[in-house]
C-alpha cells in the first residue's frame, strides 16, 4: 500500500507540493499561535498603546452603524482603512449567530492570528514559488515546508505590528501583499512573454491583480508604496519603454492625487522643503544596530548569522548562476537594497533625503521594519533555486571536476537547504527578541499598577466602569483622551467625544477644536452653546436624540507619560485647568455628579460632572 501511495505521488507532483505546502503553513500557524500571549487580559482588555483605541473605535462604530460606516471610520467621518475592522466585525456578527459572545479584543486577536499565521505564510510561499517552480520536485517539496516557517520566524513581521502602535490595518495589508506581488509577476509574464500570452491569460491575471490590489488598498493604502518597492524593478527590467512610460504616467497621476490628499488632510505644513518634514523625529537605533537587523532579517544569534550568509550567497548566485532569469535576480537584489536604504533611513538617519525616502511610511521604523522579510525571503529563495539548478546540471560537473558525480551534486544541494533548515530551527527554538516582544504585548494589556497616571490602571478601569454605569445611553462624555478616558469607548462603547488621541479637524471634525476653544474661554454661554448640541460621528447616524442628550465632563488626571510623543498634546490643556473647572462649577455650568477621589493619586481631583444643558434646550 505504501509503495502504491509513493508511486501515485510521483505521478502527481502537485499532490506532493500541496501536502508539503499545507504542512509548512500548519507549522507556521503553530509557531505564531505559540507566540501569542496566553494571559486572560489579552482576550478581555485593550492593548494600551498609542493607536490601539483607533482600531477599537472603528470596530465599535461598525457594530453600531453597520457597513454604512465602512468608509467613515475616523471620528471625523473621514476614511480609515477598513478591511481589518470589517473582518473583525464579520467575525463578531458570525459568533453572535452561533450563540457565542466574543469581545472585540478576542475578535482582534483571532483575525490577527489568522492573518499572521495562515494568510501571510501562505502568501509568502505563493510569491516565492514564482522563483523556484522550475527546480526538481524533492527540492520544491522541501522549500514548500521551509518557506512558510521562515516567513514567521523574524520578529519584524508579523509580530512587530501587534506591538508597535499596534499598526493592525497596515500589518493586515502587508499579510495580503504577497498574493498581489505573485499575481503581478504573473501578469508581467503574460504581457511580456509571447509564449504564454493569450487574451484569456491576460484577462485572468489582470482581474486577479485588480481584485487583490483593491483589497490591499482597503486594508491600508500606504502599503501601495511597499508594493512599488518590490515590483518596480521587475517593470523596469521586463517592460518595453512604452509600457514603462505608461506605468510612470499612471504613477505620476497617483502621486499627484496622494500629494493633494496629504496636503488637504494635514494642512499648514511646508511640503516643498523636505528638510523641515518630521521635525520632531529622532533616530531610534544606532546605525550599526540597524545594519545588523537588516542584514540578519532581525533573527538572533546563529540564525541571524546563517541568514546573512544565505543572503550573500543568494546575491552571488542570483547574478552568476541565474542564466535566463538574471532579470529576476537583479530586480530582487535592487528591491533588497532599496528596502535597506528605506529601513536604515527610518531608524538611524536624518536629513532631507532620509525624510523623502521614508515619508510614505510615516518616517519612523515601525512600517519599514516589516518590509525586511519581504525583501530577504524571495531573494534567498531565488538564490537557493538557482544554486540548486546549477549544481544539479551537467554544466557544474563539466566545469568543476569534483562535482562530476551526481551524488556529490545532490549532497551539495541538500547541504544548501540544510543551512536554511538550521536557520529555521535555531530561530524558533531560541528567539529572545521575539520572546521579549511577546512580553511587551502581554504587559501592554495588563493594567499598570505602578504608575497611577498611565493610560490604564486598576483605578482608571474602575472609574471608567463607574462612569459607564452612571451615564445615560444617549449621553456624550468629554475628557482629555490622553489621560486614558479614550478607553471608555474601547471597553464599553461609551460615547466619548474624543475616542482617540488625535481626532482630526477636517470633514466633520471641527467640533473637536470648537469644544476645546469654548472650554478654554471661561464663558458659560459659549461653553453650553458649543457643548450641548454635540453629536459625535459615532452616533450622528442614529438621529438627533444624542444632540438632545446629557453631556458630561470627566476629570481623570494628567496625560499618560507613554503618550507624550504626540506633537499636539497641548490642545487638551484646557481640560486640565482646575481653576477653569472650579469656575464652571461655581457658575453652575458644570454640576458635580460623582467624585473618584478614592481612586485619584494625592493632589489630583478625579470627578464626573454634567454640563447644565437643560437651560439650552
Amino acid at each position: 500500500m505504501n509503495a502504491g501511495i509513493i508511486e501515485r505521488l510521483r505521478r502527481h507532483p502537485r499532490y506532493v507540493v500541496g501536502i508539503c505546502s499545507l504542512l509548512g503553513v500548519s507549522i507556521a500557524f503553530a509557531v505564531v499561535l505559540m507566540w501569542l500571549p496566553k494571559s486572560s487580559n489579552m482576550w478581555t482588555l485593550p492593548i494600551h498603546q498609542l493607536d490601539a483605541p483607533s482600531h477599537y473605535y472603528s470596530i465599535r462604530k461598525l457594530l453600531r452603524n453597520g457597513l454604512s460606516a465602512t468608509f467613515e471610520l475616523y471620528p471625523n467621518d473621514a476614511f480609515y482603512p477598513p478591511l481589518f475592522h470589517v473582518c473583525v466585525w464579520a467575525l463578531l456578527k458570525l459568533s453572535q449567530l452561533c450563540g457565542l459572545q466574543l469581545s472585540i479584543f478576542a475578535g482582534v486577536n483571532i483575525i490577527w492570528l489568522l492573518a499572521s499565521g495562515i494568510l501571510f505564510p501562505a502568501g509568502m510561499l505563493l510569491w516565492c514559488s514564482y522563483f523556484f517552480h522550475n527546480i526538481r520536485l524533492p527540492y520544491r517539496a522541501v522549500l514548500c515546508v521551509l518557506i512558510p516557517v521562515v516567513s514567521v520566524s523574524s520578529v519584524a513581521h508579523p509580530y512587530w505590528y501587534l506591538s508597535a502602535g499596534p499598526i493592525l490595518a497596515y500589518g493586515f495589508a502587508t499579510c495580503i501583499l504577497p498574493f498581489l506581488l505573485y499575481a503581478s509577476l504573473r501578469l508581467i509574464d503574460v504581457l511580456t512573454d509571447s509564449a504564454v500570452r493569450s487574451r484569456q491569460s491576460v484577462f485572468q491575471w489582470l482581474t486577479i491583480s485588480i481584485v487583490l490590489g483593491v483589497l490591499v488598498l482597503l486594508a491600508h493604502p500606504r502599503v501601495a508604496f511597499t508594493y512599488l518597492v518590490f515590483i518596480i524593478f521587475f517593470i523596469l527590467l521586463k517592460f518595453s519603454w512604452k509600457l514603462i512610460a505608461s506605468v510612470f504616467a499612471f504613477l505620476g497621476l497617483a502621486a499627484g492625487l496622494f500629494t493633494w490628499y496629504v496636503m488637504h488632510r494635514d494642512h499648514g505644513k511646508n511640503y516643498f522643503n523636505p528638510a523641515t518634514w518630521f521635525h520632531t523625529y529622532t533616530p531610534t537605533r544606532p546605525l550599526s544596530e540597524s545594519l545588523t537587523i537588516f542584514a540578519t532579517n532581525f533573527l538572533p544569534g546563529v540564525a541571524g548569522l546563517l541568514m546573512f550568509v544565505l543572503v550573500m550567497f543568494s546575491v552571488w548566485s542570483s547574478l552568476t548562476l541565474s542564466a535566463g532569469r538574471r532579470k529576476d535576480g537583479v530586480a530582487l537584489i535592487s528591491s533588497y537594497l532599496l528596502t535597506g536604504a528605506i529601513y536604515l533611513s527610518s531608524a538611524s538617519l536624518t536629513g532631507p533625503v532620509a525624510n523623502i525616502l521614508t515619508a510614505a511610511w510615516y518616517r519612523v521604523e515601525t512600517r519599514p521594519l516589516s518590509m525586511i522579510p519581504l525583501a530577504v525571503l524571495p531573494l534567498v529563495t531565488f538564490g537557493t533555486s538557482r544554486c540548486i539548478a546549477y549544481i544539479e546540471s551537467d554544466t557544474a560537473g563539466k566545469k568543476l571536476q569534483w562535482l562530476a558525480s551526481k551524488t556529490r551534486r545532490k549532497g551539495l544541494a541538500l547541504a544548501w537547504l540544510c543551512v536554511l533548515l538550521v536557520a529555521v530551527i535555531t530561530a524558533n527554538l531560541a528567539n529572545p527578541t521575539r520572546d521579549e516582544l511577546r512580553q511587551q504585548v502581554e504587559t501592554s494589556t495588563a493594567p499598570d499598577s505602578e504608575n497611577p497616571t498611565e493610560q490604564l490602571t486598576p483605578g482608571k478601569l474602575r472609574v471608567l466602569q463607574a462612569v459607564y454605569e452612571q451615564v445615560e445611553p444617549d449621553s456624550v462624555v468629554i475628557s482629555d483622551p490622553m489621560n486614558g478616558s479614550m478607553y471608555g469607548m474601547a471597553l464599553y462603547g461609551m460615547n466619548m467625544l474624543y475616542p482617540v488621541y488625535n481626532p482630526m479637524d477636517t470633514k466633520n471634525g471641527k467640533v473637536f477644536g470648537q469644544v476645546e476653544a469654548a472650554f478654554n474661554s471661561g464663558n458659560r454661554d459659549q461653553v453650553l452653546q458649543t457643548v450641548c448640541p454635540v453629536n459625535p460621528s459615532y452616533t450622528s447616524k442614529q438621529g438627533s436624540s444624542i444632540a438632545q442628550g446629557p453631556k458630561y465632563f470627566l476629570a481623570m488626571g494628567p496625560q499618560a507619560p507613554s503618550l507624550q510623543l504626540f506633537t499636539y498634546k497641548a490642545q487638551y490643556d484646557p481640560f486640565h485647568s482646575q481653576e477653569l473647572i472650579d469656575s464652571y462649577i461655581r457658575s453652575g455650568t458644570l454640576i458635580p455628579v460623582d467624585s473618584f477621589a478614592y481612586e485619584a493619586p494625592s493632589g489630583q481631583q478625579w470627578q464626573l460632572l454634567r454640563f447644565d444643558c437643560h437651560k439650552q434646550q
